[in-house]
């Protein structure tokens, strides 16, 4: 549970899922659906796995408590893990575009997304984590996990975009909000980088901004389905969800210590459950936005008791 950090499990649900929401207007073809789901929480445990896997030197020196490091999992058996939870993901994914569903074509985008994301799992868990372009890594993988969830049900008809503007303005915003994340975490142990800190800070309001601003870039047509068919009401329903993370992340630049960082940060990844519930309740309706908004619970419960970073 630990080592797969579960509390965040239910982060990666939400976000998949919301796309799919989002697109199809409803869990339909549900197969497509939980196959897409699996694919998502898959792929993330992968991650979660090969990066104590290519960390275990670093652990052994400075976090010793960690699954690998301390010896409760065997190295062997992570990584083991890890690759065929990577292989797995890719897999279901591929699978959600070609299982057959009523007024749905078969696509190949899902399994191509899926390998972009498995690529770039190895390589932000890899070489590019010490670099200073991690934090970009880590949110191009959560561009890609939305951009998964949304992938069985975008239509590929000859005319049509590959990726709708505004579902690619939504990913991406996502993407930056969680880079900024991983820019506050960098160096969260020792009281984080002061620099770190206050950039991270920023990017993740950027990415709340784009997220308030995304359903923008869909066409009229579109539009009239949603449930709250004003950008600018959608808009203030990100804002109200953002606003307590506003409010830490001030907190945690008056005072930088270890605690007040971890906590925002804590936060801040949980906080991309509700934002998803948003855009489920934006494509499919309130009652799918319940649905989502409840990962809360368990992710908040499993928190207290284990680390999510």
């Amino acid at each position: 549970m630990q080592l797969v950090r579960l509390p965040n499990v239910f982060t990666v649900l939400a976000d998949v899922g919301a796309a799919f929401l989002l697109v199809a207007g409803g869990p339909t073809p549900p197969v497509r659906f939980a196959l897409v789901l699996a694919a998502g929480v898959a792929l993330y445990w992968a991650g979660m796995i090969l990066n104590d896997v290519f960390d275990l030197e670093k652990d052994k020196a400075e976090r010793k408590m960690r699954p690998i490091a301390s010896g409760a999992i065997s190295v062997k058996r992570a990584r083991s893990a890890g690759w065929a939870f990577l292989i797995l993901g890719v897999l279901l994914a591929s699978a959600s575009g070609y299982v057959p569903a009523d007024g749905q074509a078969t696509t190949w985008l899902p399994a191509a997304i899926a390998v972009a994301l498995a690529g770039l799992i190895v390589a932000y868990d890899g070489p590019l984590k010490p670099t200073p372009i991690a934090p970009a890594a880590m949110g191009g993988c959560r561009v890609l996990s939305f951009l998964l969830g949304a992938s069985p049900v975008l239509a590929l008809a000859e005319g049509m975009p590959l990726l709708p503007r505004h579902v690619l303005a939504i990913a991406l915003g996502f993407g930056v909000y969680v880079m900024g994340i991983t820019t506050v975490a960098r160096d969260e142990a020792i009281g984080g980088h002061l620099v770190n800190l206050r950039t991270g800070f920023v990017v993740m309001l950027l990415g709340g901004v784009m997220l308030a601003m995304g359903p923008g870039f869909a066409p009229p047509e579109t539009r009239v389905s949603w449930t709250v068919p004003s950008v600018g009401q959608f808009g203030m329903l990100i804002a109200l969800i953002l606003f307590p993370i506003f409010l830490r992340g001030l907190r945690a630049q008056i005072n930088p210590e270890p605690a007040v960082i971890g906590n925002l940060i804590r936060i801040s990844i949980l906080t991309i459950i509700p934002l998803s519930a948003a855009f489920a309740f934006l494509g499919a309706g309130p009652v799918w936005a319940v649905i989502v908004f409840a990962l809360v619970a368990p992710a908040m419960l499993l928190a207290t008791r284990l680390r999510v970073t």
